[in-house]
């Protein structure tokens, strides 16, 4: 399928071509895009931020699939106010640079809008809305105000976020979101369903693909290990297993993406739970290391609770546990069961229940031909769902779609 030679322009304040998962979904984006003709160059609102690792890179290049990017601030996103403000100021004013020049081109352009920041937003929204210039906005969740500080710069950051997600992605032409509890509250806000593609994020299989490997872990667990995401239920479920006689190790790959590491307090709750001999922390590793890790375990789970931004989101590491070929447990949140049924591609426990998801990880254990037979059939499932290469063609006919 070839796209009309449009020229694509994605701005984001995500880290690309990698550095967390915005940063994958948008490279498997961007790839996709190119693989069928179209012209994408990509443009950073704010600079590299994963844990202690500095880009060192240029701040105008290409991608090794030929993707151009462009830093529009510094290259390296700063710690320090002042220099955050100078940080701020650049991006800011090459922006409206940048925007100028697509007044020019704005019959043959479209911008791609990944970015929560109203700050960033506005002004495009603006220029958009201003000079007919397309804008397709991604809204991958909802964040929850849980995740705000009760101060004053907390209260004054969440309405900023509230005015982006309420009122400046309404004014784009077509948005692209991750779940149906998305989709959903757009159409409550008055915009036109049919404007709305709904594909919860996306998968690179092939990368994901290893050879057998030695199993050191039962139980493997990725991502950003917040509380929030339900890592103590899964804490919970373990020390539950310990005192049914089942001595189930676990594995947690990741740490905070940006600032303190979260490491330590975690390991102050194994001990606090009596499974701190149980659980291992890799801490913030690449992408190839990740792949390693999760191959050497058994089971992958995802336990989060029941919570709006859970609903409105769709985890990256559900595709990237089910291309590994791994059986999963996961709880019931999200799209969860709009995709996949218990004990036929999946493995469901209740979210926000340690008791729950240590009885099916018993089950698990329990059942291990079964359990390899159900990540057989979910590997199938995730492929047709998430699969970027399939996934793709359901976005760029979306995409042709509404430039006709």
């Amino acid at each position: 399928m070839n796209v009309e030679r449009r020229k694509y322009i994605l701005i984001t304040s995500s880290n690309f071509p990698q550095g967390g998962p915005g940063a994958n979904y948008l490279n498997l984006f961007c790839r996709g895009l190119k693989a069928n003709g179209a012209e994408i160059s990509v443009y950073l609102l704010k600079g590299f931020a994963f844990g202690n690792a500095a880009y060192y890179g240029p701040a105008k290049g290409s991608t090794s699939h030929g993707i151009p990017f462009r830093y529009l601030g510094f290259r390296q996103r700063p710690n320090y106010l002042v220099l955050k403000l100078a940080d701020q100021l650049k991006s800011f004013l090459n922006l409206l640079i940048l925007l100028s020049g697509l007044v020019v081109n704005r019959k043959t352009s479209t911008i791609l809008l990944y970015n929560s920041d109203v700050f960033f937003n506005f002004p495009i929204h603006l220029t958009a809305k201003t000079f007919g210039i397309r804008i397709i906005k991604f809204v991958a969740e909802i964040i929850d105000k849980s995740q705000y500080r009760k101060s004053l710069i907390g209260r004054m950051s969440r309405t900023a976020y509230m005015i982006n997600f309420r009122h400046l992605n309404i004014m784009s032409d077509d948005l692209i979101v991750f779940s149906h509890y998305l989709c959903n509250k757009f159409t409550e806000m008055g915009f036109k369903e049919g404007r709305i593609l709904i594909q919860p994020n996306l998968t690179d299989f092939e990368y994901w693909k290893v050879d057998p490997i030695d199993i050191k872990y039962c139980v493997g667990y990725s991502g950003a290990p917040y509380m929030k995401d339900g890592l103590n239920d899964l804490l919970r479920a373990i020390s539950i297993l310990n005192a049914r006689g089942h001595n189930v190790s676990l594995l947690i790959v990741g740490d905070a993406t940006f600032g303190k590491s979260l490491i330590p307090s975690l390991k102050m709750e194994c001990k606090r739970l009596g499974v701190e001999d149980l659980v291992s922390f890799t801490g913030l590793v690449s992408s190839d290391e990740v792949k390693r890790y999760l191959s050497q375990c058994s089971i992958l789970a995802i336990t989060r609770p029941d919570t709006a931004q859970t609903r409105a989101g769709f985890p990256t590491k559900l595709g990237e546990y089910m291309a590994l070929g791994k059986p999963v447990l996961a709880t019931k949140f999200g799209d969860i069961e709009k995709y996949f049924k218990d004990k036929d591609n999946i493995i469901l426990a209740e979210c926000d229940d340690p008791v729950s998801i240590a009885d099916k990880l018993e089950w698990m254990i329990c059942n291990a031909i079964g359990t390899r037979n159900i990540a057989l059939k979910g590997h199938k499932a995730a492929e047709l769902l998430l699969e970027y290469n399939i996934s793709m063609k359901r976005i760029l006919q979306f995409i042709t779609k509404v430039n006709q």
